[in-house]
């Protein structure tokens, strides 16, 4: 009976050491189990959160492409592009993140949206504003008070002067409407043919006295003829012929005459004009100084001094024309656009003042809505 019960109780405990065996195992494969899923959790929480930071960086380098096209839009250093064929890309290094961007016109005038794109490691992100230009300009040039301006945004065949006291005549086909110098600014220029389209102001008043000063905006497209006018008052292409004229010489170097007394001037600027671009340009004589100035894009270009120590001998039986030399079409025309042309008579503007009102060539900005 003894021997009976002993190997019933080796039988019991073979049984439970497989049982227990068993457990273990359970439990290993288990605990592996749940690892792997650890770790592949694990794996796939640090590849969203790796795309999480491109995806930040790729939002950060386009909003750089936006605070970019705001530049584009206050300078217009850059062209506007578009979806299909963006400005840049711009980045740091060759392969690394980078963006582009364009920008576009919108049903509001001077209402631009801008759309930048960001992309780091192939992952983007795309923003983008409306933003609004408003220009300074025409405040600035109230405040010199010109005795003249022809602003020359008119649809008519009439060059409205701004202060009311000479207008002058579109004549011979001058293209109006023409996208003017200023950023935000609604106004417009005009565009001459570089045949004999100019503008006539007729018998304007005499500008004798001690101080005056001439200025403009200008952009040439071509080369029409040597010597062609921006704004003169003359009876011919001769230098004895001239009373005043800003004109760029065949050198494309600007040129301003002068009469004093019986003797004409010639001063010729130091920069060459260059196609395609805007210039603003700015002439002046001041008889207590006995010099006269030429300004461009509001520094001094080109100084004369010791002139003759007298009043500008000018005449009101001449007439005075915008991008032509008077009397006959086609003597000394201008191909290009001309714009914001002004005359003070009785005043030397000084180079502060002449440098601030280049500046106002960057308008004012105004984000009007953030639309991604």
């Amino acid at each position: 009976m003894q021997l009976t019960n002993h190997d019933s109780l080796k039988g019991s405990n073979r049984n439970i050491r497989g049982f227990a065996l068993l457990m273990v195992l359970m439990l290993i494969v288990t605990a592996a189990t749940v690892g792997i899923s650890y770790i592949y959790g694990a794996q796939v929480k640090t590849a969203s959160t790796g795309n999480l930071m491109l995806a930040t960086q790729a939002r950060y380098l386009a909003e750089s492409g936006l605070q970019h096209g705001i530049y584009a839009l206050q300078t217009g250093e850059i062209g506007f592009g578009s979806s299909a064929a963006p400005n840049g890309p711009y980045q740091i290094e060759s392969g690394d993140g980078g963006y582009v961007f364009y920008i576009t016109s919108t049903s509001t005038p001077n209402d631009y949206k801008i759309i930048a794109t960001g992309t780091e490691s192939g992952i983007s992100q795309t923003v983008s504003l409306t933003a609004r230009l408003s220009s300074i300009y025409s405040q600035k040039m109230i405040e010199t008070v010109p005795t003249h301006w022809w602003r020359l945004g008119d649809t008519v065949i009439t060059a409205v002067d701004q202060r009311g006291t000479n207008d002058g005549l579109y004549v011979n086909g001058v293209t109006r409407s023409v996208e003017g110098a200023l950023a935000g600014d609604v106004d417009t220029a005009v565009g001459f043919s570089g045949s004999n389209s100019h503008i006539n102001l007729g018998m304007l008043e005499t500008l004798s006295g001690s101080q005056l000063t001439f200025g403009c905006w200008a952009r040439a497209e071509a080369w029409a003829s040597d010597n062609p006018r921006l704004i003169s008052r003359a009876s011919g292409t001769e230098w004895f012929d001239r009373r005043w004229e800003i004109s760029v010489a065949s050198t494309r170097k600007l040129r301003f005459t002068l009469r004093l007394a019986n003797t004409v001037y010639e001063l010729y600027g130091q920069s060459q004009i260059q196609l395609g671009q805007w210039y603003f340009i700015v002439c002046v004589y001041n008889r207590t100084a006995q010099r006269i100035h030429i300004y461009l894009n509001g520094e001094k270009d080109a100084t004369r001094g010791s002139v003759l120590n007298a009043d500008i001998n000018d005449s009101a039986l001449m007439e005075a024309w915008i991008g032509d030399c008077p009397t006959t079409a086609g003597q000394r025309p201008w191909k290009g656009d001309i714009d914001e042309v002004f005359i003070i008579k009785g005043k030397a503007l000084g180079p502060t003042l002449i440098k601030e009102l280049y500046e106002t060539r960057i308008p004012n900005i105004k984000t009007v809505s953030w639309d991604d």
